[in-house]
Protein backbone atom coordinates (compact mmCIF):
# COMPACT_ATOMS: atom_id res chain seq x y z
CA UNK A 1 0.00 0.00 0.00
CA UNK A 2 1.52 3.22 -1.09
CA UNK A 3 2.79 5.10 2.25
CA UNK A 4 -0.05 4.05 4.42
CA UNK A 5 -0.21 3.03 7.66
CA UNK A 6 -2.99 0.16 8.16
CA UNK A 7 -6.12 1.09 9.94
CA UNK A 8 -7.81 -1.71 11.30
CA UNK A 9 -11.67 -0.70 10.48
CA UNK A 10 -13.89 -3.80 11.57
CA UNK A 11 -16.35 -2.05 11.58
CA UNK A 12 -15.90 0.16 7.80
CA UNK A 13 -17.42 -1.97 4.73
CA UNK A 14 -15.40 -1.00 1.27
CA UNK A 15 -18.42 0.51 0.08
CA UNK A 16 -18.41 3.18 2.73
CA UNK A 17 -14.61 3.74 3.08
CA UNK A 18 -15.02 4.32 -1.46
CA UNK A 19 -17.75 6.98 -1.02
CA UNK A 20 -15.43 8.91 0.98
CA UNK A 21 -12.88 8.67 -1.99
CA UNK A 22 -15.52 9.68 -4.66
CA UNK A 23 -16.40 12.62 -2.64
CA UNK A 24 -12.94 13.50 -2.31
CA UNK A 25 -12.62 13.36 -5.81
CA UNK A 26 -15.62 15.80 -6.38
CA UNK A 27 -14.40 17.72 -4.49
CA UNK A 28 -11.65 18.45 -6.45
CA UNK A 29 -13.78 18.00 -9.71
CA UNK A 30 -16.04 20.56 -8.61
CA UNK A 31 -13.41 23.37 -7.49
CA UNK A 32 -10.85 23.17 -9.50
CA UNK A 33 -9.55 22.08 -12.94
CA UNK A 34 -6.62 19.33 -12.52
CA UNK A 35 -3.54 17.93 -14.43
CA UNK A 36 -2.53 14.42 -12.57
CA UNK A 37 1.08 13.83 -13.89
CA UNK A 38 2.58 14.19 -10.31
CA UNK A 39 2.71 10.21 -8.40
CA UNK A 40 4.76 8.86 -6.36
CA UNK A 41 5.00 4.67 -6.51
CA UNK A 42 6.09 2.89 -3.57
CA UNK A 43 7.86 -0.38 -3.71
CA UNK A 44 5.62 -2.69 -1.27
CA UNK A 45 3.51 -5.32 -2.73
CA UNK A 46 1.09 -7.17 -1.15
CA UNK A 47 -0.39 -10.70 -1.91
CA UNK A 48 -4.50 -10.31 -2.30
CA UNK A 49 -4.56 -6.17 -1.52
CA UNK A 50 -6.58 -4.11 -3.76
CA UNK A 51 -6.38 -0.38 -4.28
CA UNK A 52 -8.32 2.24 -5.91
CA UNK A 53 -6.90 5.43 -6.47
CA UNK A 54 -7.22 8.81 -7.96
CA UNK A 55 -4.94 11.86 -8.74
CA UNK A 56 -5.55 15.12 -9.63
CA UNK A 57 -3.59 18.58 -9.56
CA UNK A 58 -4.41 22.66 -10.27
CA UNK A 59 -2.25 24.21 -12.78
CA UNK A 60 -1.75 28.29 -13.63
CA UNK A 61 0.77 30.14 -15.61
CA UNK A 62 1.54 28.65 -19.51
CA UNK A 63 4.70 26.52 -20.18
CA UNK A 64 6.36 28.22 -22.53
CA UNK A 65 5.99 26.08 -25.19
CA UNK A 66 2.45 26.70 -25.16
CA UNK A 67 2.75 30.32 -24.65
CA UNK A 68 4.79 30.27 -27.83
CA UNK A 69 1.81 28.48 -29.30
CA UNK A 70 -0.67 30.73 -27.83
CA UNK A 71 0.78 33.69 -28.90
CA UNK A 72 -0.87 34.15 -32.49
CA UNK A 73 -4.86 33.26 -30.95
CA UNK A 74 -5.41 37.15 -30.87
CA UNK A 75 -5.20 38.01 -26.83
CA UNK A 76 -4.47 34.55 -25.55
CA UNK A 77 -1.69 36.02 -23.69
CA UNK A 78 -3.68 38.42 -21.80
CA UNK A 79 -6.42 35.91 -20.49
CA UNK A 80 -3.13 33.97 -19.79
CA UNK A 81 -2.22 36.78 -17.20
CA UNK A 82 -5.57 36.76 -15.40
CA UNK A 83 -5.32 33.23 -14.54
CA UNK A 84 -7.65 31.98 -17.59
CA UNK A 85 -5.51 28.86 -18.65
CA UNK A 86 -6.35 26.07 -16.29
CA UNK A 87 -6.18 22.41 -17.44
CA UNK A 88 -7.44 19.82 -16.38
CA UNK A 89 -7.17 15.55 -16.42
CA UNK A 90 -7.77 13.18 -13.98
CA UNK A 91 -6.06 9.55 -13.16
CA UNK A 92 -8.31 6.58 -11.63
CA UNK A 93 -6.32 3.63 -10.96
CA UNK A 94 -6.98 -0.01 -9.93
CA UNK A 95 -4.25 -2.08 -8.16
CA UNK A 96 -4.04 -5.70 -7.01
CA UNK A 97 -1.24 -7.68 -5.33
CA UNK A 98 -0.95 -11.07 -7.41
CA UNK A 99 1.76 -12.45 -5.47
CA UNK A 100 4.00 -11.85 -2.53
CA UNK A 101 6.26 -10.08 -5.14
CA UNK A 102 3.85 -8.93 -8.47
CA UNK A 103 1.43 -6.12 -8.52
CA UNK A 104 -0.76 -5.73 -11.53
CA UNK A 105 -2.37 -2.04 -12.30
CA UNK A 106 -4.55 -0.30 -14.42
CA UNK A 107 -4.84 3.66 -14.94
CA UNK A 108 -7.41 5.40 -16.98
CA UNK A 109 -6.19 8.91 -17.96
CA UNK A 110 -8.75 11.36 -19.06
CA UNK A 111 -7.97 15.37 -19.20
CA UNK A 112 -9.39 18.26 -21.48
CA UNK A 113 -6.32 19.75 -23.04
CA UNK A 114 -7.15 24.15 -23.13
CA UNK A 115 -10.10 24.97 -25.88
CA UNK A 116 -11.07 21.31 -25.97
CA UNK A 117 -13.57 18.49 -24.94
CA UNK A 118 -12.79 16.20 -21.61
CA UNK A 119 -11.64 12.74 -23.22
CA UNK A 120 -10.31 9.39 -22.59
CA UNK A 121 -6.54 10.12 -23.58
CA UNK A 122 -5.07 6.81 -22.78
CA UNK A 123 -5.31 3.98 -20.77
CA UNK A 124 -1.80 2.07 -19.16
CA UNK A 125 -1.54 -1.78 -17.84
CA UNK A 126 1.71 -1.66 -15.70
CA UNK A 127 3.35 -5.30 -13.83
CA UNK A 128 5.73 -4.01 -10.90
CA UNK A 129 8.22 -6.97 -9.12
CA UNK A 130 9.34 -6.30 -5.43
CA UNK A 131 12.84 -7.48 -6.02
CA UNK A 132 13.99 -6.32 -2.03
CA UNK A 133 10.83 -6.33 0.54
CA UNK A 134 11.32 -3.43 2.66
CA UNK A 135 10.23 -4.18 6.66
CA UNK A 136 10.34 -0.89 9.05
CA UNK A 137 13.26 0.81 8.60
CA UNK A 138 15.90 -0.30 5.56
CA UNK A 139 15.85 -0.51 2.08
CA UNK A 140 12.93 -1.37 -0.80
CA UNK A 141 13.64 -2.02 -4.43
CA UNK A 142 11.42 -2.32 -7.00
CA UNK A 143 11.15 -2.44 -11.03
CA UNK A 144 8.16 -1.64 -13.25
CA UNK A 145 7.47 -2.02 -16.46
CA UNK A 146 4.22 -0.59 -18.38
CA UNK A 147 2.41 0.19 -21.43
CA UNK A 148 0.44 2.99 -22.36
CA UNK A 149 -2.21 2.81 -25.05
CA UNK A 150 -2.63 6.15 -26.56
CA UNK A 151 -6.78 6.29 -27.01
CA UNK A 152 -6.61 9.84 -29.24
CA UNK A 153 -6.01 9.81 -33.01
CA UNK A 154 -2.49 11.34 -33.49
CA UNK A 155 -1.09 10.29 -30.37
CA UNK A 156 1.70 7.70 -29.83
CA UNK A 157 1.57 4.73 -26.91
CA UNK A 158 4.72 4.54 -24.69
CA UNK A 159 6.62 2.01 -23.17
CA UNK A 160 8.16 3.09 -19.39
CA UNK A 161 9.91 0.79 -16.80
CA UNK A 162 12.25 1.86 -14.26
CA UNK A 163 13.29 1.33 -10.59
CA UNK A 164 11.35 2.62 -7.18
CA UNK A 165 13.72 2.47 -4.32
CA UNK A 166 12.50 3.27 -0.60
CA UNK A 167 14.77 4.29 2.63
CA UNK A 168 13.54 4.19 5.94
CA UNK A 169 14.79 5.47 9.02
CA UNK A 170 12.59 6.26 12.00
CA UNK A 171 9.55 8.57 10.83
CA UNK A 172 11.61 10.02 7.89
CA UNK A 173 10.99 7.68 4.07
CA UNK A 174 12.50 9.12 1.39
CA UNK A 175 11.24 7.29 -2.12
CA UNK A 176 12.51 7.69 -5.61
CA UNK A 177 10.95 6.93 -9.26
CA UNK A 178 13.56 6.95 -11.89
CA UNK A 179 12.14 5.86 -15.16
CA UNK A 180 12.80 5.31 -18.54
CA UNK A 181 10.27 6.04 -21.56
CA UNK A 182 10.17 5.49 -25.54
CA UNK A 183 7.63 6.19 -27.77
CA UNK A 184 6.09 3.14 -30.19
CA UNK A 185 4.06 3.49 -33.19
CA UNK A 186 3.72 5.44 -36.26
CA UNK A 187 2.77 8.42 -34.69
CA UNK A 188 5.29 8.32 -32.15
CA UNK A 189 7.74 12.07 -32.43
CA UNK A 190 10.90 11.38 -30.35
CA UNK A 191 13.92 8.72 -31.54
CA UNK A 192 15.40 8.61 -27.90
CA UNK A 193 14.58 7.60 -24.64
CA UNK A 194 12.58 10.05 -22.43
CA UNK A 195 13.72 10.09 -18.72
CA UNK A 196 11.33 10.86 -15.84
CA UNK A 197 11.87 11.58 -12.20
CA UNK A 198 10.08 11.80 -9.06
CA UNK A 199 11.28 11.77 -5.45
CA UNK A 200 9.46 12.58 -2.09
CA UNK A 201 11.23 12.86 1.71
CA UNK A 202 8.32 12.44 4.16
CA UNK A 203 8.85 13.20 8.15
CA UNK A 204 5.81 11.61 10.01
CA UNK A 205 5.44 13.81 13.06
CA UNK A 206 2.07 12.53 14.49
CA UNK A 207 0.19 9.36 14.41
CA UNK A 208 -1.95 9.83 11.27
CA UNK A 209 0.40 13.27 9.83
CA UNK A 210 3.04 13.63 8.24
CA UNK A 211 4.96 16.56 5.87
CA UNK A 212 7.39 16.27 3.12
CA UNK A 213 9.08 17.44 0.14
CA UNK A 214 8.18 16.34 -3.38
CA UNK A 215 10.37 17.12 -6.67
CA UNK A 216 9.10 16.12 -10.02
CA UNK A 217 11.08 16.04 -13.34
CA UNK A 218 11.13 15.12 -17.16
CA UNK A 219 12.94 14.76 -20.45
CA UNK A 220 10.98 14.19 -23.34
CA UNK A 221 13.98 13.10 -25.24
CA UNK A 222 17.74 12.24 -23.54
CA UNK A 223 19.19 12.72 -26.60
CA UNK A 224 18.09 16.58 -27.63
CA UNK A 225 17.60 17.12 -23.65
CA UNK A 226 18.71 20.80 -23.83
CA UNK A 227 19.52 23.17 -21.16
CA UNK A 228 17.96 22.69 -18.10
CA UNK A 229 15.73 25.61 -18.58
CA UNK A 230 14.01 23.26 -21.55
CA UNK A 231 12.76 20.49 -19.50
CA UNK A 232 10.52 20.00 -16.82
CA UNK A 233 10.78 20.78 -13.07
CA UNK A 234 9.31 21.25 -9.92
CA UNK A 235 9.50 20.85 -6.21
CA UNK A 236 7.15 21.99 -3.13
CA UNK A 237 5.59 20.74 -0.25
CA UNK A 238 3.42 17.93 0.40
CA UNK A 239 0.66 17.54 4.00
CA UNK A 240 0.14 13.61 4.11
CA UNK A 241 -3.23 11.95 5.93
CA UNK A 242 -2.24 8.42 7.17
CA UNK A 243 -4.52 5.61 8.24
CA UNK A 244 -3.25 4.67 11.79
CA UNK A 245 -1.56 1.25 12.07
CA UNK A 246 -3.77 0.26 15.16
CA UNK A 247 -6.55 1.50 17.39
CA UNK A 248 -6.41 2.24 20.52
CA UNK A 249 -8.25 -0.39 22.68
CA UNK A 250 -7.73 -3.36 20.83
CA UNK A 251 -7.53 -7.05 22.77
CA UNK A 252 -4.11 -8.50 21.05
CA UNK A 253 -3.49 -10.71 17.83
CA UNK A 254 -6.37 -13.19 19.18
CA UNK A 255 -8.88 -10.56 18.12
CA UNK A 256 -7.09 -9.83 14.65
CA UNK A 257 -6.58 -13.52 14.02
CA UNK A 258 -11.02 -13.71 14.39
CA UNK A 259 -10.95 -10.36 12.35
CA UNK A 260 -9.37 -11.76 9.57
CA UNK A 261 -10.90 -15.13 9.60
CA UNK A 262 -14.56 -14.12 9.90
CA UNK A 263 -14.88 -10.39 9.47
CA UNK A 264 -14.94 -7.22 7.20
CA UNK A 265 -11.45 -6.90 5.60
CA UNK A 266 -9.73 -4.35 6.61
CA UNK A 267 -9.26 -0.83 5.13
CA UNK A 268 -6.44 1.28 4.41
CA UNK A 269 -7.00 4.81 3.35
CA UNK A 270 -4.44 7.55 2.31
CA UNK A 271 -4.55 11.22 1.23
CA UNK A 272 -2.47 14.00 0.26
CA UNK A 273 -2.45 17.38 -0.91
CA UNK A 274 0.39 19.54 -2.16
CA UNK A 275 1.79 22.26 -3.85
CA UNK A 276 4.89 22.55 -7.12
CA UNK A 277 6.78 25.52 -8.04
CA UNK A 278 7.92 25.53 -11.66
CA UNK A 279 11.49 25.75 -11.61
CA UNK A 280 12.03 26.11 -15.02
CA UNK A 281 10.35 28.40 -17.88
CA UNK A 282 8.80 24.92 -19.51
CA UNK A 283 6.53 24.19 -16.45
CA UNK A 284 3.56 25.40 -15.12
CA UNK A 285 3.97 28.37 -12.87
CA UNK A 286 2.13 26.36 -9.74
CA UNK A 287 0.01 23.75 -9.30
CA UNK A 288 -1.94 22.48 -6.30
CA UNK A 289 -2.15 18.35 -6.27
CA UNK A 290 -4.17 15.98 -4.62
CA UNK A 291 -4.35 12.30 -4.31
CA UNK A 292 -6.94 9.99 -2.10
CA UNK A 293 -6.22 6.13 -2.15
CA UNK A 294 -8.29 3.10 -0.74
CA UNK A 295 -7.01 -0.24 -0.15
CA UNK A 296 -8.32 -3.42 1.58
Amino acid sequence: MRNTLKLRAAQLAPAAAASVLAAAGLLVFCTTKALAEFEIQESTVEKGETELEYRGAVHSGFPRSEREEAEGGGGVLEEEEEGEFLRQSHDFEFQYGLTDRWLFSTTLITDQPLHEDYNLSGVELELQYELVEREGNGFGLAFIGAYGFATLGGEADEIEFGPIMEVASGNFLLTTNTFFASQVGENRETDGLGFEYGWRGQYNFARRWGIGVEMFGEIEDLSHAGTFDDQQHSIGPTLFFMSPEDEEGGNGDDDEEEMSVGGPPEVEISLNVGVQFGLTDNTSDTAVKFQGSIGF
